[in-house]
């Protein structure tokens, strides 16, 4: 959905921790699992989509389970298909 550099909820560029002086970079955020659709966030950025009181649905394009489902075939798919 977006580049790496700018996150797609505040249109931010990776930050500077003031405190410890290391790049925030922008983490990944499953958009969709099947298929999968990825987009770039700050952590921040990640909450407020996730908030329980306002979400941002848009960017919330699966249903419950669907999770769980990928990360058991990704395991699956790197160990052989041996489970």
């Amino acid at each position: 959905m977006n580049g790496c550099e700018k996150c797609l909820v505040c249109n931010g560029e990776a930050t500077l921790d003031e405190d410890t002086h290391l790049i925030q970079p922008l983490i990944k955020h499953h958009v969709r699992y099947f298929p999968q659709v990825i987009t770039y966030v700050h952590y921040e950025c990640h909450k407020k989509i996730h908030d329980t009181e306002n979400p941002i649905t848009s960017l919330i394009q699966y249903e419950e389970g669907d999770s769980n489902e990928f990360y058991n075939l990704r395991k699956q798919s790197m160990m052989g298909g041996v489970v």
